[in-house]
């Protein structure tokens, strides 16, 4: 009997001890997994601790070609990658002006402007584009009904040479007609210039974006042509930065390029929160103007998934500006690196998906410089 309580009273105690080892053990592997927890979070309060890198982007358009850089700040995905960015509208030549004298980090700038700029300043680098198309549509009077009848008739532009002129022309070109064949009548950069100059009669024709151009069309003016009709048309707009951002700079240059790149995600995918952005930002008077712009954008993919600056667009506007650009040797001005860094890193794979490879490699392959 005694002997019987004492193995009672060992087991009683192994028990106990086996027990305790097994809480032991909870207890440690649950303090271990609760301190990498409040470790992980720690590093990511700090991480939103540290102070953003304040810089500036110039606007130089109220259109679609600024959709990215809107979504990318009111999103927050600028902020994301440690930067604070105040958005600056300015008119051509403002923007570029703003990066070369370094009050500004970067613009997107239509790719006539920007690449002029980078070829005649070494400061300056082209680092990818985001845009081939563009919302233009030609938009006539009661003088001029039919694309066919601006033979002789008075065009508004901003200046000869200036991007709306040398998009003007190539749909003359379409039509048999030459810079020759029509009056150019400078009437300022301001879609809103030349608005007024078509309907108070000073001129017969312009080109003009949407939204700007509804508003023409529902009071009565007439649409010539559409741009997103013309793929050999290219309507391009580039990233021009200072060249510090290949180097000392390659990180805020590469948080500029995610940012727009999660941006331009971010708009195929919430039509309201886009079409808002346009409101807000692009000119847009109500929701059914925001509504036909982005209707436009996305049916024609304006807004490009893999930002290289293409060989195509760049050829386009070698042929546009000729003597400016006669013999110059533009891979010291167009640097795709960052774009392919992107790409090697699988970056835009994890933001648009698996499917986004076909496209990835289609623009990989009609890349300049390839």
């Amino acid at each position: 009997m005694m002997a019987e309580l004492k193995r009672s009273k060992r087991s009683s105690r192994s028990n106990r001890s086996s027990c305790w080892g097994e809480k032991s053990y909870f207890f440690g592997a649950t303090f271990v997994f609760l301190a990498i927890l409040t470790q992980v979070a720690l590093d990511g309060v700090l991480a939103w601790a540290q102070p953003l890198q304040k810089t500036v982007a110039m606007v130089g358009a109220r259109s679609g070609a600024s959709w990215p850089l809107w979504i990318a700040k009111d999103a927050r995905l600028y902020a994301k990658y440690g930067l604070d960015v105040e958005l600056v509208y300015a008119v051509h030549p403002g923007p570029i002006a703003a990066i070369i004298s370094g009050h500004a980090a970067m613009t997107s700038a239509g790719s006539d402007p920007a690449l002029l700029a980078a070829t005649k300043d070494p400061s300056l680098v082209v680092l990818g584009g985001f845009m081939n198309k563009g919302s233009f549509a030609m938009i006539g009077s009661k003088n001029a009904a039919d694309i066919k009848q601006l033979g002789g008739k008075k065009i508004g532009i901003g200046r000869v040479g200036d991007p709306p002129y040398h998009m003007a022309l190539a749909l003359l070109r379409k039509y048999g007609m030459t810079a020759r064949d029509v009056q150019w009548v400078s009437v300022g950069v301001d879609a809103s210039a030349r608005a007024a100059a078509l309907q108070s009669g000073q001129i017969d024709a312009a080109l003009m974006t949407a939204p700007a151009y509804f508003r023409l069309q529902a009071a009565g003016l007439p649409v010539l042509a559409v741009l997103l009709e013309h793929d050999d048309i290219y309507v391009s707009t580039y990233y021009l930065f200072r060249r510090e951002a290949l180097t000392k700079e390659r990180a805020m240059a590469l948080g500029f390029l995610k940012s727009h790149a999660e941006a331009i995600k971010r708009f195929y995918d919430d039509k309201p929160f886009a079409t808002e952005i346009m409101i807000k930002y692009g000119g847009a008077r109500n929701a059914e103007d925001a509504n036909r712009v982005y209707d436009l954008f996305k049916k024609a993919r304006v807004l490009e998934a893999i930002p290289y600056a293409l060989k195509g667009s760049v050829d386009a506007v070698v042929e546009r500006q000729g003597p400016e650009l006669k013999g110059v040797d533009l891979s010291k001005s167009i640097d795709n690196s960052l774009v392919d860094q992107l790409v090697k890193e699988k970056y835009f794979e994890s933001v648009f998906g698996p499917s986004i490879r076909e496209e990835q490699q289609r623009r990989q392959t009609q890349a300049f410089g390839r």
